[in-house]
């Protein structure tokens, strides 16, 4: 961030960048640990625990527990409220940025496992299914991505150093590959895959009510037991896949444009009111990139009956809410 004043730059536009920090920061801080916790509290709850997409879910939280209380957490601090942080000790700098693609990276992994887990489910084929379910094939994905991830991303243990006083990559053709790297697997994969994730499975889903109504409409001409089950599975789905896809296009890809435009212009003349202006839309930008793990609860929340219900069990809420007449 630039912090030079200038004549031609009002000081609210110079300040803006370190509120954006101070509030939006403090607001995703906030609104992520309770996602998060809200996620741990539901899947390791009795009616979630023995599932394999349970198991992608819960480990996803526990990164994020990290996630958001080391990775975002520092950058409040150094970017919102001047604490530095990243810029004077070299440990945390390098710590830092090798978390913030690791945890990223991997959290991202552990959705798609989960999602991709819910789409063989209802695979048609059999030998598709058959994959889908299995709780020791979920720990050892779960140790596999793990150990691959963070041999991807250590590499910023070793290039980022704050020993100029300032926490950046090596300078060259280390920081350029970085930034590319960065933007390609932390920006434009994970909403590509999550489009096509969530139409396979709606898709999915689909398929399996048509075969459902067809079965009906042979046999007997009787109501199977599970399709309209199914019918208000698809709908949920589709509302929550809806959703996650919303929040998942502006919270990656302008995080994406943002980091290969920055690799392009960064050697480019610019005025002091250009730079300004930069500023603000990069802090903009990348705060929202943590939007799409911190909405996640929220999310499910809202598109499915059956985990509001859950939640209210869990804490003993139902009778409350709706309660029974008695005679």
């Amino acid at each position: 961030m630039n912090i030079t004043i200038t004549k031609s730059v009002s000081n609210g536009i110079l300040i803006a960048p370190y509120q954006l920090n101070i509030w939006l920061g403090c607001f995703i801080l906030i609104t992520g640990n309770i996602s998060t916790i809200g996620n741990i509290i539901i899947f390791s709850s009795r009616s979630f625990r023995n599932r394999a997409c349970t198991i992608y879910l819960l480990a996803e939280a526990f990164v994020l527990i990290f996630f958001f209380n080391f990775v975002l957490l520092t950058r409040t601090l150094q970017k919102g409220f001047q604490i530095p942080l990243l810029n004077r000790y070299d440990v945390i700098c390098r710590l830092r940025y090798f978390a913030s693609q690791y945890t990223n990276l991997l959290a991202i992994n552990l959705f798609i496992f989960a999602s991709l887990d819910r789409l063989l489910s209802t695979h048609r084929s059999p030998a598709f299914r058959k994959w889908s379910g299995q709780i020791n094939l979920a720990y050892k994905l779960v140790l596999v991505c793990t150990i691959i991830w963070f041999l991807v991303s250590c590499h910023r243990l070793i290039f980022y150093s704050a020993l100029t006083g300032q926490c950046i990559a090596q300078q060259g053709f280390y920081a350029i590959f970085d930034n590319y790297f960065e933007a390609i697997v932390s920006g434009f994969c994970p909403p590509i895959i999550i489009l096509i994730l969530a139409y396979l499975l709606m898709q999915s889903v689909r398929s399996t009510i048509q075969r459902q109504t067809v079965l009906v409409n042979t046999v007997h001409n009787r109501s199977a037991p599970n399709l309209t089950f199914l019918r208000k599975t698809d709908k949920q789905l589709t509302r929550m896949l809806l959703w996650q896809t919303f929040v998942a296009i502006p919270a990656f890809l302008p995080y994406a444009g943002e980091l290969i435009y920055t690799n392009i212009t960064q050697y480019w003349s610019k005025s002091d009111q250009w730079i300004a202006w930069e500023d603000i839309c990069t802090e903009i930008i990348r705060l929202l990139s943590y939007t799409f793990f911190s909405t996640r609860f929220y999310v499910t929340l809202m598109s499915s009956d059956g985990i509001r219900e859950k939640i209210l069990n869990i804490f003993g809420m139902k009778n409350r809410i709706n309660p029974i007449n008695e005679p």
